[in-house]
C-alpha cells in the first residue's frame, strides 16, 4: 500500500500527520497519453473453468534497469515527470493477543503522488494520502464506532498522511529521501505472467529502524496485452494486498498487547475526475487541497 501510510502506522497516530501519497497517484499530464480502461467482460468468460491447462510462468529481465522499468510502467508512468493515483478500498482487522480476530472498520481513500526524473535511472517520488472511515457493513462514511474488544465507543478520524519524507526510485531499490546514507533499500518483486495478465507481486522490506510489528505484501497487474506494447507508458493497473503495522492510538488498547492486519483492493486512475462521485463530494468538502499533488516538494 503506500509508503506514506505505511510511515504514518509506524508513528502509531496516522491523524496528526498533514498529508502524502500512499501507493502513488495518477492524474494526466501534457504530453502523457491516457492508459486506456481495462475492458468489461462478460462474467461467462472471467469465471469460466479454462478447457486447457493454465499459463503461468515466471518473467525474466536482463538488469535491473528493465527490472526498474517494467515496475515504473505498472505502478507508475516510465516518463520523466507524472502524477499517480491510487483509488482503494481498505479493511482493518483488531489482532489483540489471546482474543479473537476482529474486523473493525473500512477505509476508502486515495494516494495521490508525482514523480520526477532526477538522474540516470533515478527517479524522485513525493505525495499524500487521503482516506475515509466506512462501516463495515452499511458501507457510510462515520466518525465513530464501538472497538469490539474494548466495548468503548471511539473515534475513527479520517487518515489524512501529508508528511512523508518522500522516496528515490532506481535499479536498486528504493531510498528515503530523509537518509542520511545512500544506500538503497532492495524491494522484493516477482513478474510473472498468469494466462491474459502480467502480475507482480512484492514484498516491502520495512525501512530501517522499524523494529515494531510491520510487513506488507502487495499484488498487482496489468492486461497482458498492454504490457506487451512498448509504447504504453502508463499501464492501468489494479492491486490487493495486506500488512500488519502497530495498534493507531484512536484505537484505544490501552495495555492490551497486539497489532492490526489491513487488507486492501484498488486501481490507478487517470486522474480525480475517474474517482467515485461520493468520495470525490467528501474530499471536497473536507479536504479539497488534496485533489491535487503540493509540488512545493518539487
Amino acid at each position: 500500500m503506500l509508503d506514506i501510510m505505511r510511515n504514518a502506522f509506524r508513528q502509531g497516530d496516522e491523524t496528526s500527520l498533514p498529508r502524502r501519497a500512499a501507493l502513488g497517484a495518477a492524474l494526466p499530464l501534457a504530453g502523457l497519453a491516457a492508459a486506456p480502461a481495462f475492458a468489461a467482460t462478460p462474467l461467462s468468460d472471467s469465471f469460466s473453468v479454462p478447457k486447457g491447462r493454465i499459463e503461468s510462468r515466471q518473467m525474466t529481465f536482463t538488469d535491473d534497469v528493465a527490472k526498474l522499468n517494467a515496475e515504473m510502467r505498472l505502478y507508475r508512468a516510465l516518463v520523466p515527470e507524472a502524477d499517480v493515483l491510487l483509488w482503494y478500498y481498505f479493511t482493518l482487522f483488531i489482532v489483540a493477543e489471546g482474543r479473537k480476530v476482529q474486523p473493525l472498520v473500512r477505509f476508502e481513500g486515495i494516494e495521490f503522488s508525482h514523480h520526477k526524473k532526477v538522474g540516470e535511472n533515478l527517479y524522485m517520488a513525493h505525495g499524500h494520502n487521503a482516506s475515509y472511515p466506512r462501516d463495515l457493513n452499511t458501507g457510510a462514511f462515520i466518525d465513530e464506532t464501538i472497538n469490539p474488544v474494548t466495548g468503548a465507543k471511539i473515534k475513527v478520524p479520517p487518515t489524512i498522511l501529508t508528511e512523508d519524507p518522500g522516496m528515490i526510485y532506481g535499479p536498486q531499490g528504493k531510498r528515503p529521501l530523509n537518509r542520511k546514507t545512500p544506500e538503497f533499500t532492495p524491494r522484493y518483486s516477482l513478474f510473472r505472467v498468469e494466462d491474459g495478465l502480467v502480475k507482480s507481486e512484492e514484498i516491502r522490506v520495512p525501512p530501517d529502524g522499524w523494529f515494531t510489528p510491520f510487513i506488507e505484501a502487495s499484488h498487482n497487474w496489468t492486461p497482458k496485452p498492454l504490457y506487451d506494447d512498448a509504447k504504453v507508458s502508463r499501464l492501468p493497473m489494479g492491486t490487493s494486498g495486506g500488512y500488519v503495522f502497530p495498534f493507531p492510538k484512536w484505537l484505544e488498547m490501552g495495555d492490551i498487547k497486539g497489532h492490526m492486519f489491513g487488507i486492501w483492493s484498488g486501481r490507478k486512475l487517470d486522474g480525480v475526475h475517474q474517482l467515485p462521485q461520493e468520495y470525490f463530494d467528501k474530499a471536497s468538502a473536507t479536504h479539497p487541497e488534496l485533489l491535487k499533488v503540493d509540488m512545493s516538494k518539487f
